[in-house]
Order: C-alpha cells, then structure tokens, then sequence
C-alpha cells in the first residue's frame, strides 16, 4: 500500500510540473505579444511641435521620407550613450531626407536640454515635451530612451525600447529609404 501512495505522489508530482510548465508557456508568448515591437500596424501621430529654439515642427513635413522619433531625458544614461549614434545616423541619411527629431520628456529642463545639445554637438532638432502630450501620442511612453522609426507612408515599421543597435538600426534606414 506504501509504495502505491509513493507512485501516486510521484505522478501528481509530474502532473503539477508539467501544468506549471503549460502555463509559464502560455505566459511567455502572451507576454511577447504585449510587449513586442509596432511592426507597422499603427500610424505614427500627426503632430504640431516647437523645437526647444521656439522653431515650429509639424510631422506632416516628413511626409514622404522615413524619421526616427526618438523619446529621451538628459538625466538617462542610455539616452546620452545614443547620442552620437543619432548624431551619425542623422550625417549619414539626412541628405537622403531621413529626419531625427529627439524629443525630451517633460521632467526635463530647456536650460538642460540646450546644455546637453551643445556639449553633445547633437545636430537633429529637439522638442521638449512639456506637457507630456507627445509621449501620450505615442502610446503612453514611459521608458528612455524609446525610438519610433517611421516609414514613408507614415506607418511605426519599429518600436525600441532601451538603446537600439546601431547597426540595427542604420540597416532598418537603409531599407526604408529603398522604399
């Protein structure tokens, strides 16, 4: 009688793993599902933006050539290792019409975001986005650095979250200004 109680554990034992396992699975790929990248189902904003020297920038002048939305803050370390592969990207593609625009979130200050752009040599415009409506557009973006690359026809083609690869991402421009 022992032994069959013992079999019995066992195999519950197995039963109980095998239902934990089903349902870590099943967590996994909702999670990769709620989580993944915008992979073009979703058109960027249309937005009406100053950049921090008082510069009117309206999306709908990118209209026809891809741009990288990119949401970050001078106090985010990440952010500011980006900088001078944003600063590349816009040397290397600008001329081909692609655009960066870096976009501050709202915690930040002007006087910083200026600071930051001159000891940086950042050569893309940069918004503040003060009241936060930007990020909310965007769908609520509440990471830096986060990067919106946006096609053409106006479409989110990527969404990154934390620092993008480089290379990554000077092969994504490239395929988007092939059209």
């Amino acid at each position: 009688m022992a032994a069959s109680l013992t079999i019995d554990k066992h195999h519950i034992m197995k039963l109980d793993i095998k239902a934990l396992l089903t349902v870590a699975l099943i967590a996994g790929v909702a999670a990769f599902f709620w989580f993944a990248p915008s992979q073009g189902l979703q058109a960027a904003p249309k937005l009406q933006m100053t950049t921090i020297d008082g510069q009117p920038l309206n999306s709908a002048d990118f209209k026809g050539k891809p741009y990288l939305m990119v949401f970050w803050a001078t106090d985010c370390s990440g952010c500011v290792k980006e900088i001078p592969h944003l600063t590349e990207l816009n040397k290397e593609f600008s001329a081909e019409g692609f655009k960066i625009v870096g976009v501050a979130v709202k915690h930040d200050q002007v006087p910083l975001i200026k600071a930051m752009r001159d000891q940086k040599q950042m050569n893309y415009p940069l918004v503040h986005d003060a009241t936060g409506e930007i990020a909310q557009q965007f769908g609520k973006v509440n990471i830096t650095p986060t990067n919106f690359l946006v096609s053409a026809d106006g479409k989110i083609v990527y969404q990154k979250m934390g620092e993008f690869k480089p290379d990554e991402m000077r092969g994504r421009i490239r395929d988007l200004l092939k059209g």
